[in-house]
């Protein structure tokens, strides 16, 4: 499937896993972890982004195992064909629901803050299409592309974030540490769904040109994404307060919306917002739809993996108008996260665990 020249290096594969993993969870994370977690939510963010570490070392040990198979023929030579295809159509179906949902969110964010008269489909639509011309290329370019776009995006974002602190309220990140370990458990778990990203770089793994620095790969990529994550919790938090935060849909927009900066010298920044978002929610769509593009290219044998970009196309756009309202779209979502902690995290540890056992077990033969 990979074209000799369609590589990318560590740090490329660095920034692929930043961009699946940053989205929709800038606008919703605060909201989740503040419901559950309260004043921790920060904490309830960091001991996610620990989990979502300890997921993704193990699919780095099983990428290092891989050497030069595809995923699904690793699965394959592991566990037996049939469950490496049954396995490989539910890893496909993941990740055509995460675009499709992706998508879904996106447009209705741009309905409720930007065109509320634009039709939805419109959304999905553009950036739908747009993010199969980019998927089409093949790795290297779509990856260098998310290299590019990174900074316009990152750089403009934690600024707009800052600027909402000029009536922060710190005092709102207080008791410390009166979370129930349940919730804040809990709160870990709903906040992994935002975390995780990872899992696209089993797709991409015949990609890399090297495998020997996928521990650091991993190390990095989920250091900076818990980072970034705990500083828009942190920073929603304080400026909105925790009821506040908990009672708004989308906290993050509130507090852009929110924004005064002294002689108006800006002024429509949720404007800006938006634009922004359109970036971060493109390259997560773009690295979703090439995760389902190839894992399908693979179950399927296929010569080409453009083939399935175009088959899965007309299903993507079915997925994303499925909800019939925001509230189902959130259920869609919910559904997404417990899908994640079976492919993010359940199967790569029963993967890893039997390919142990069967190559301890040809050692001894």
């Amino acid at each position: 499937m990979m074209m000799d020249d369609d590589r990318i290096s560590s740090e490329q594969a660095i920034a692929l896993v930043v961009n699946a993993a940053i989205g929709v969870g800038i606008l919703s994370l605060p909201r989740v972890t503040a419901e559950i977690a309260g004043p921790d939510c920060w904490l309830a963010v960091l001991l996610g982004g620990f989990i979502t570490l300890l997921g993704a070392l193990v699919v780095a040990q099983i990428i290092k195992k891989m050497e030069e198979k595809t995923f699904i023929d690793y699965i394959s030579h592991t566990l037996s064909k049939p469950v490496g295809v049954l396995l490989g159509l539910l890893y496909g179906m993941y990740f055509l629901m995460i675009t499709s949902v992706v998508l879904r969110d996106f447009a209705e964010v741009m309905k409720n803050f930007a065109l509320e008269d634009t039709p939805l489909e419109f959304f999905i639509v553009t950036l739908l299409l747009l993010s199969f011309y980019l998927v089409r290329h093949g790795l290297e370019p779509m990856v260098r592309l998310m290299v590019v776009i990174f900074p316009f995006w990152l750089i403009p974002a934690v600024g707009m974030l800052l600027l909402g602190l000029y009536a922060a309220d710190f005092s709102e990140l207080l008791p410390f540490l009166r979370t129930p370990p349940k919730n804040l458990l809990e709160g870990a778990l709903s906040s992994m769904l935002s975390l995780v990203g990872f899992e696209v770089l089993l797709t991409s793994a015949q990609g890399l040109k090297t495998k020997k620095d996928i521990n650091k790969i991993m190390w990095v990529a989920i250091g900076i994404i818990t980072a970034f994550y705990i500083f828009v919790v942190v920073t929603v938090v304080v400026a909105m307060g925790i009821a506040e935060t908990t009672r708004s849909l989308w906290p993050t927009m509130s507090v852009v919306r929110r924004i005064s900066v002294p002689g108006e010298v800006l002024e429509r920044l949720d404007a800006l917002a938006v634009a922004l978002w359109v970036l971060v929610v493109f390259t997560t769509v773009c690295a979703y739809y090439f995760a389902a593009s190839v894992t399908f290219t693979n179950v399927f044998k296929a010569k080409e993996f453009k083939i399935f970009t175009s088959v899965l196309l007309p299903w993507i756009y079915l997925l994303a108008m499925f909800p019939r309202n925001i509230m189902e779209v959130e259920l869609w979502l919910k559904l997404s996260g417990n899908f994640t902690l079976i492919t993010c995290f359940i199967l790569p540890i029963l993967i890893l665990t039997v390919g142990i056992i069967r190559a301890k077990a040809g050692k001894k033969k």
